[in-house]
């Protein structure tokens, strides 16, 4: 499985999820995905999926480090709602509340652009910090 533990440590990185919080989900004692990352350990095909499933990729990649095409946009937008939802984690903010959806039925067009509007702008004032 060469590279199998650098692929499980990128991923887990680039998801915002420390080990323990993946032993977690997978059911397992806090060091058991570490082992897997230091591929002490090779987890069974059930945690493959799980694993998979998580990080929003194909087994494939997870086993082999390649890349399928027949991945669904619908789990690349998950993927991309999940690391926005780590940024506000990592913040501090466990649950933002423009995600409230009921919240956005409420709203008109102009409100929308009004909302992408002040995005725009204070993402323009955080790259001037930079």
């Amino acid at each position: 499985m060469d590279g199998f533990g650098r692929r499980l440590e990128n991923l887990r990185e680039k998801h915002g999820y420390s080990k323990k919080e993946i032993s977690s989900k997978l059911g397992f004692h806090d060091n058991t995905y570490g082992q897997y990352e230091r591929e002490e350990r090779r987890p069974a095909l059930e945690t493959i999926m799980e694993l998979a499933e998580i990080y929003h990729v194909d087994i494939d990649y997870l086993i082999q480090g390649e890349k399928s095409d027949n991945r669904t946009s619908d789990n690349s937008k998950a993927a991309k709602i999940e690391q926005l939802l780590n940024y506000f984690k990592n913040a501090g903010i466990e649950e933002p509340y423009f995600l409230q959806l009921e919240k956005w039925a409420k709203l008109d067009e102009e409100d929308l652009r009004e909302i992408t509007n002040h995005f725009e702008w204070i993402v323009h004032r955080a790259s001037l910090r930079e």
